[in-house]
């Protein structure tokens, strides 16, 4: 029967009918009803309003299983309904039929549940013999009508929650790289995604802890994390300059245009840009749906980036940047390289020669000696981890570097001269910061250090309160007691030690010497590095 059809006594029934359904799930909506509460309220009156001895819906709840929601007049028992597996069949996603089954017991009434084409349960009524079937399946498919537009935003709701805690479990694994590439996945099944470019920085305003990858759809084609070709280097600088809002030539460099993008802040009070997430749709833009899963995925990688970069900023006081990166995408790190071993590892000793007196006669002020001190730590610290050593501390005007940590990837005797050249390294460095403009007033005297090197078994580790990456042994102790005999610019490395050096390691020593020093038996066996 079609509406031109209807009297217009039935064609009021149906408004007002549709007017009801609609009534009750604006109350429901105010009031925050479950699917289940409002089909609760729903069903009762639906079946009075048409003298059904039962009705039921079954759809989808919050957890987006199938659920059957009944109602009987008899509230003393469930209701059943009559021919069940045969209406149930008629309704299915495959065949979709509107049913209409009368008997002499019973007449049943049902039909599909449907938005935009998307099958997503049934609807029926069961009603005394006699009563008029085609009457009732306009009641019904008005009702329906009213119902799938909020049973089906019910669904949308869900989904996209599932989707947001899923995008969540993802980035909660230890190793952001993986955690991001699983939640592009998820993202990816999610909405229409072509490229998505993530571009963030582990520390603000350091161009080596920038790090940028690129997805097309869900694989991964560009990732500076995991990757230190040096071919990175002018993305990396146009990735600086994006994120500062300077270069319009970042998205460029990777192909990606008409993108939304969404800026990632790091903090409520302070907000400093840690990042950006651009993404391209694979057709058109993308739409409200679509958009809300993206603020959520960018909202999840904020905060997975402000963690991560609490994390590398942890590791960066001992560890070189490569290094930090390396351990950062081992999933369990701090037990297979951190957690405290038995290791031989080559040990640097380094310190200002005569600081006292330089600082007594030359310097003069605190705000001089706090400005030598911090130009030759950075600059000596950078050269620890140039030469790929682990910064253990610093005590005093005193530089302490092991090499050999965090990955043990060379032989002893490679470990003992890598901390050969970087002492060298520090010496010739050290002697140019007079030259420097700041430290004019040091021209006549000069700036100096005095080293001591060694390779020894140490415990090394995270120990303390603060997990503190450093090593423990008399050969770590002797080291220091070395460093305390060495002359201006004199490298003084351990007689013992020099056995492991590879025969092509290209260094000169002088004749091996001794010195007694307290608290030890022994004396002390050294040579110095001639060149």
């Amino acid at each position: 029967m079609s509406s031109a059809e209807l009297t217009e006594a039935q064609l009021r029934e149906l408004f007002d009918l549709r007017d009801l359904v609609d009534e009750l799930i604006e109350e429901g909506l105010v009031k925050r009803w479950s699917v289940s509460e409002m089909l609760g309220a729903l069903l009762p009156r639906i079946g009075e309003q048409l003298a059904a001895t039962a009705a039921w819906v079954e759809t989808y709840g919050e957890d987006l299983n199938l659920r059957a929601f009944l109602w009987g007049q008899d509230a003393g028992k469930p209701p059943s309904i009559p021919d069940k597996a045969d209406v149930w069949a008629r309704t299915s996603e495959e065949k979709r039929e509107r049913v209409a089954i009368a008997t002499g017991e019973h007449v049943v009434i049902a039909q599909h549940l449907d938005v935009a084409g998307e099958w997503f349960g049934r609807a029926g009524l069961v009603c005394a013999p006699g009563a008029e079937a085609n009457r009732l399946q306009e009641a019904l498919n008005a009702v329906c009508e009213v119902l799938d537009n909020y049973l089906f935003s019910i669904k949308a709701m869900r989904e996209k929650h599932l989707v947001m805690m899923r995008l969540g479990n993802a980035l909660r694994h230890r190793v952001l790289g993986e955690g991001v590439k699983q939640a592009v996945e998820v993202l990816a099944d999610a909405i229409p995604v072509h490229k998505l470019v993530l571009v963030y920085r582990a520390e603000e305003g350091t161009g080596k802890t920038l790090h940028i990858q690129l997805y097309e759809g869900k694989e991964l084609k560009v990732d500076t994390l995991s990757n230190e070709d040096e071919s990175f280097s002018t993305l990396q600088m146009l990735g600086r300059d994006y994120l500062a809002g300077d270069s319009p030539d970042f998205l460029k460099e990777l192909g990606v245009a008409d993108a939304q993008e969404e800026v990632l802040i790091n903090g409520i009070t302070k907000s400093v840009v840690v990042g950006k997430v651009v993404v391209t749709a694979t057709h058109g833009t993308f739409n409200t749906y679509d958009r809300e899963l993206l603020a959520a995925f960018a909202g999840f990688i904020r905060q997975r980036i402000v963690d991560f970069s609490k994390e590398w900023r942890s590791l960066a006081y001992s560890f070189r940047p490569a290094d930090v990166a390396r351990l950062l995408q081992t999933e369990d790190y701090e037990r297979r390289y951190l957690a405290p071993r038995e290791e031989v590892v080559a040990i640097l000793y380094v310190d200002i020669a005569g600081f006292t007196r330089l600082s007594e006669t030359k310097l003069k002020t605190p705000a001089r000696v706090a400005e030598l001190v911090e130009t030759w730590s950075r600059d000596a610290v950078e050269l620890v981890w140039t030469h790929g050593g682990v910064f253990d501390k610093m005590v005093g005007d005193c530089i302490i570097a092991l090499f050999g940590p965090p990955f043990y990837d060379e032989n002893e005797g490679e470990r003992l001269a890598r901390a050969i050249e970087c002492a060298r390294d520090v010496r010739a460095m050290t002697n140019l910061l007079a030259e420097r403009k700041m430290f004019d007033h040091l021209k006549e005297e000069g700036v100096h250090v005095s080293t001591g090197v060694n390779l020894a078994p140490l415990f090394v580790g995270q120990f303390g309160p603060n997990s503190n990456f450093t090593g423990f042994s008399s050969g770590m102790n002797n080291t220091a007691r070395l460093q305390g005999c060495a002359g201006k610019d004199e490298i003084l490395v351990m007689a013992d030690a020099l056995k492991k050096l590879p025969d092509n390691a290209g260094f000169e020593f002088g004749d091996e010497r001794s010195a007694p020093v307290k608290n030890v038996a022994e004396p002390l066996r050294f040579r110095t590095l001639v060149k």
